[in-house]
């Protein structure tokens, strides 16, 4: 979104603009008779009733609109004022998880057992960590968004006509799936909703991604596989832990094996295909016949089998550990459980 707005006239653009936009921030109002003086009457709101929402505003009809001199980005500390969260808030709730994060690492330094449950919350403080550093510009939520009374907007550009035909043509499988996969903002169109989306995040140009030889919907693929089958990895940490039953054992070791594996077919088939995709383009007959005839329709069969399989093992290693977590806390722990950190031994004494 930077990179659209930075080259748009009177406005200073900031990764937070960005965010504001994808959240839904200007919907888009059609002007109503104002009524005459002593007779105002207010919503529930506060605000006077002299707008009609039409549709949220996509970063194509902001940018149009900004460019076109019709409408001029609000300073940030305007989108500040509508959030709920500022940064000390964020700081706190970081320094709160890293805590947590250190005495998990510190337990395992100094040989103390970590619960099943400890594991899983860390795997959970590790993506918020994640999310929070990545998330730092982001507004918390936009519950009533900026009005804006534009008018009549342009004509759709070829991307939006193009987003609308998809979303028009899509089955409701389609509509099912594509929010999982990520995909859903290319069967978006704002202008025929009433508000955004829930996993929308505005369909990022692909002229600005900086990978030409990596799709942007493969990268995401795959980072989203690798962050996956980390957060399966965590669960490793927990792999000698005592245990109550045997059988609670097995659960655990097979819950963290199905969460960081079941990633990994995603992973091969985003190398894959961009690597096959080269060989096609190949100027050599011999070597574009074995991609087309051997390795393509390999790479397929390997797609219809293993895309039902992956959300299905994952979401039973997760169900797995969890059952085990609960189960742990109805069940004596050993005493070395409830053994604090001695942080002192981490100090260097002369």
């Amino acid at each position: 979104m930077r990179h659209i707005l930075i080259q748009l006239p009177f406005t200073v653009p900031t990764r937070r603009h960005g965010f504001f936009i994808v959240m839904g921030g200007f919907h888009k109002f059609s002007r109503l008779e104002i009524p005459k003086p002593g007779k105002l009457l207010e919503d529930n709101t506060g605000e006077e009733p002299y707008g009609q929402p039409d549709h949220p505003l996509d970063r194509f009809d902001v940018c149009q609109l900004v460019d076109d001199g019709r409408f001029q980005l609000p300073p940030e500390v305007e989108i500040d004022d509508r959030s709920k969260s500022d940064w000390i808030a964020k700081s706190y709730v970081l320094i709160q998880t890293g805590w947590f994060v250190a005495q998990c690492i510190a337990r395992k330094r100094q040989h103390l057992p970590l619960t099943e449950l400890e594991v899983v919350t860390l795997g959970y403080a590790l993506l918020n960590l994640f999310i929070y550093v990545i998330w730092w510009d982001k507004p918390q939520k936009v519950e009533r968004p900026i009005r804006v009374f534009c008018g009549e907007l342009p004509r759709r550009s070829e991307e939006q006509r193009e987003i609308k035909r998809s979303m028009e043509a899509a089955n409701w499988i389609g509509k099912l799936l594509t929010p999982v996969v990520g995909w859903q903002d290319q069967y978006t169109d704002l202008r025929s909703l009433k508000q955004t989306p829930t996993f929308y995040s505005g369909n990022p140009p692909p002229q600005n991604w900086p990978l030409k030889s990596l799709s942007l919907e493969v990268f995401a693929m795959m980072l989203t596989a690798i962050i996956g089958s980390g957060f399966g990895a965590i669960h490793f940490l927990a792999w000698s832990s005592p245990f109550q039953t045997q059988e609670m054992k097995n659960f655990w070791h097979l819950g963290s094996i199905l969460m960081t594996g079941a990633s990994f077919p995603m992973i091969i088939l985003c190398i894959v295909g961009p690597f096959l995709d080269f060989l096609l383009g190949v100027n050599n007959n011999f070597v574009k016949a074995i991609a087309k005839w051997i390795i393509k329709p390999i790479a397929l069969v390997f797609t219809l089998i293993s895309m039902p399989l992956v959300p299905i093992a994952y979401i039973a290693g997760r169900v797995l550990t969890l059952k085990v977590a609960i189960q742990t806390l109805l069940a004596p722990l050993p005493p070395e459980v409830f053994l604090s950190v001695q942080w002192t031994n981490f100090i260097p004494h002369l």
